[in-house]
Formats: C-alpha cells, structure tokens, sequence
C-alpha cells in the first residue's frame, strides 16, 4: 500500500465531499495533485443550478464544457430554466449521466423539439417543470420523457392551447411513464377557480397507479380525483396544502409520512384530520407546515390541534413544525401557540425544521431516500 494515504480514493472522496458546499474550495482542490482532478471535478460540477443566475454564468458554464467535454459527465442535477440565447446549446451537450432536471418553461406548446434530446436522456429519473401551460399541454410535453419516475409539477389553469405541430412529435407513440413520485401545483387564475379534470385520461400516458408518494397544492385539488381509492392504499408519503374540507385519510392503509399544511381558515380541517389518525394507521411521521403568518390563525383551534400533537407524540409518532428560514421569530410563535406539544422537548418526537424554500424539502428528506 502507497505510504501517501491521501491517494487512497475513499478517503479522498470523503475529503471532497466534506468541501463540496464551497466551489472555490474545490477548485483549489483540483489543483493539488493530478489524482485529486477527477474527485474535485466530480463534485464541483455535480449540480448546475442556472435559473436565475445571469446570462453571463450560464455562458462561462457553456463555455467550460465546450474547451472540457468530459465535465458533462460528472452533472447530475440541472436547473436551465428558460435561457432563450443558449438553450439550444445547453440541449445538445452529452450529460451521459444526468438524472434530475429543473425546466421553467412559458409555454410548452412551443418548446416540444427545443427540449427533446434533454427530455429523452436513458438516465433522466426527476423533472421539475414549472410552466403557465394547462395540464393537458405539460402531460402532452411530458410524453417526452418516458424514463422519469419523480415528478413535480407547477402548472397554470387549462385553456385552449395549440398542440405542437412538428411532424415528428406528432407521429410519436408515447410511452408508458409510470410514476414513483408526483408533486402538483395547479396555480389558479382566480380564488373561485372551477374544478380540475384530474382524472385517469387527462394524465395518459403517465401512469399513477404504482404511486408511492403525493404532494397537491393549489385551489380546488381533491385527491379522490386524481387517484382512486385502489391506488391511494400504495402512497406512503402524503403531502396535502390543498384544504377543500377533512382529508379522509381512511384509504391510505400503507401511509407512513403526513404532511399537512396549515393554511389560515384550515384550522379546522387540519384538527379534524390528525384526529382521524388512529392506533390502527401505520403513519409514523407527521408535518405540520406552518405559514409565516402565525399571527393569523385561530387560537383556539390551535389549542386543539396542540393536544391531539401530543396524543399523537405519546404513541411514538415523530412530530414535526417546518416554517421557513425568513420566518422571523417563528420558534417562539410556534411555543406560544403549541406550548403543550414544545414543553415535553423531546428530539425524537419533536423537531422543529427550518426549510429555506419551503416544504418541498420534505421531499428530500423523506422521499427520495426510502423510495
């Protein structure tokens, strides 16, 4: 064994990555030694978040893979929202091994052939797609991408959108993409929005029915019509921000995480819904997402979901309050409104989560890793 223990790639690795929250570090990094290049490369180039960084960034980027073609390999993650001067070069470099894609796309009617060779990569498994398409335009737009199993979804309201009038898209047999993960939110024109289509047809050729995990925010999103009851005893993950009255929680048999987002007026629903939750249901982790308007909810209800936290805590089940980080003194809000569950301060049943953009986190910690 070489007495340069440095070289050994395991240790090595483990140094990167201790580093690899700071891109100057790692470039510094790669200029050690000629064998610590590919580790500090792998790691610096790993996630290209370019939506809404200047034009300038997303240039240098460009150009650092035209003059080091070998550095597409190592992105894993890449966010290019919608860079009109460059998107049709960023499409046509060879990410071999990319398998998380953020778009932020006007309107997908028109973007079908732009985004086709990213959309289509073998090793894509997530997208994120926010548009203000409909969702009978994004489901035609995803047919693209047959190999995704997460998918997050923003969408605006349905309205008469021209379908894309290349031939070779439409000649295109879709093919089946049977989703692991589904995020959706529908962002509604108006408070008294009609009701969405949700139903089997409007997500062909997306197939739901091997669903694992739900997340629905919006106006109006009822979870009965977008999977059947057969379908909703697979989820095991169930993240609701979308209060229309009580969830039944009563065909999730295999749920294990509930989320639920408190939003002001939805108290109720809220208590009414953890106090369903009985010693029968194999949830073992609930979120409570709390607005930054702490200030605006009703206290009394507060009091009652408070208790029925606490009875939830005693038998085992992991409680947590997430708000974001530019809640200003939320922890404090959080003790005054919730002193009984906060005062027994136990870690393993009471966590308080700083989420800097919000409950999507949940996501990250709770999903990907045991799905």
């Amino acid at each position: 064994m070489s007495s340069n223990t440095l070289r050994i790639q395991e240790l090595l690795a483990l140094c990167i990555t201790s580093v690899s929250d700071s891109p100057r570090t790692l470039l510094n990094c790669s200029l050690v030694a000629r064998s610590w290049v590919n580790a500090a490369q792998s790691e610096l180039f790993r996630i290209a978040y370019l939506s809404g960084r200047p034009d300038r960034v997303a240039r240098k980027f460009y150009n650092a893979l035209l003059c080091s073609p070998h550095l597409a390999h190592y992105v894993r993650e890449l966010s290019i929202g919608d860079l009109p001067s460059l998107i049709q070069n960023f499409v046509h470099i060879p990410f071999t091994h990319l398998h998380t894609l953020r778009l932020a796309i006007y309107h997908v009617s028109v973007a079908f052939e732009i985004y086709r060779p990213l959309l289509s990569l073998p090793t894509l498994r997530t997208l994120h797609l926010q548009t203000f398409s409909g969702l009978s335009a994004s489901v035609r737009f995803l047919a693209l991408c047959p190999t995704i199993q997460h998918l997050h979804l923003s969408c605006g309201e349905d309205y008469e959108e021209s379908p894309p009038n290349s031939p070779s898209v439409l000649s295109m047999t879709p093919s089946v993409i049977r989703l692991i993960s589904l995020q959706l939110e529908i962002l509604a024109g108006e408070l008294d929005a009609p009701q969405h289509d949700l139903g089997q047809a409007a997500w062909y050729p997306i197939d739901l029915s091997g669903l694992k995990a739900l997340s629905i925010w919006g106006s109006n999103l009822i979870i009965g019509d977008i999977l059947p009851k057969a379908t909703q005893e697979n989820i095991r993950i169930l993240d609701s921000n979308s209060w229309v009255g009580e969830l039944d929680l009563s065909p999730f048999k295999n749920l294990r995480v509930l989320r639920l987002g408190m939003v002001e007026c939805a108290e109720s629903d809220v208590r009414r819904t953890l106090a369903s939750i009985s010693s029968s249901n194999l949830i073992q982790t609930v979120v409570l997402g709390l607005s930054n308007g702490l200030l605006h909810y009703n206290k009394d209800e507060c009091a009652h979901v408070d208790r029925i936290l606490l009875s939830l805590a005693s038998r085992d089940i992991r409680v947590e309050f997430e708000f974001q980080l530019n809640a200003r003194g939320a922890e404090e809000k959080v003790q005054e409104w919730f002193p009984a569950i906060t005062s027994q301060n136990k870690l393993e049943q009471f966590h308080l989560v700083y989420l800097p953009y919000g409950a999507t986190d949940i996501w990250r910690r709770d999903l990907l890793p045991s799905l």
